[in-house]
């Protein structure tokens, strides 16, 4: 990965395409957030209009019990769906003409940290596995950083295993 523009992604360089990762990851977390948020009121505002008999079981349970763990059943719900929506958003809003080379980069650079991860079968508390996914690098500079610290996990692991 270098940040030159290559000639099969051109309209889209590594720092760009790692710009637009964070604004994706910025937007799901927000919308995740809100989403939540949604569904914790829509389903306050239902519990609140239904008439509960406290001398009718629901499922077997009380009605207050049953009431909230379905509240919190739906707000969780809600919660999940939420960074699909902020990719939806993201993909409208930000990504408009450039949404195929950022899927072109993003598999690019999946491959890249699929090919570089470490074996995480071999991780314990004093050595753990440098963020598996790829998901915290945000740069170039990240990227590097990452690599070090997957061939630091591997020097490690190698000595560990040799005594």
């Amino acid at each position: 990965m270098n940040a030159e523009r290559s000639n099969d992604h051109s309209s889209l360089t590594w720092n760009e395409f790692l710009k637009y990762r964070t604004y994706r990851r910025g937007f799901q977390v927000a919308s995740m957030g809100i989403s939540g948020l949604v569904g914790l009121v829509i389903g306050w505002e239902y519990i609140s209009s239904v008439n509960i008999d406290p001398t009718q079981m629901i499922f077997g349970f009380d009605p207050l019990l049953a009431m909230g763990a379905g509240l919190f059943v739906f707000t969780g719900f809600c919660t999940l769906l939420g960074p699909l929506l902020g990719n939806f958003f993201f993909n409208l809003l930000v990504l408009r003409s450039k949404r195929i080379p950022f899927r072109l980069k993003e598999d690019l650079f999946l491959q890249h940290v699929k090919k570089n991860r470490v074996d995480p079968s071999y991780q314990s508390f004093a050595n753990p596995v440098p963020d598996y996914y790829g998901e915290k690098i945000t740069s170039l500079h990240g990227y590097r950083r990452w690599l070090r610290n997957c061939a630091a996990y591997r020097k490690k692991r190698d000595e560990f295993l040799k005594t």
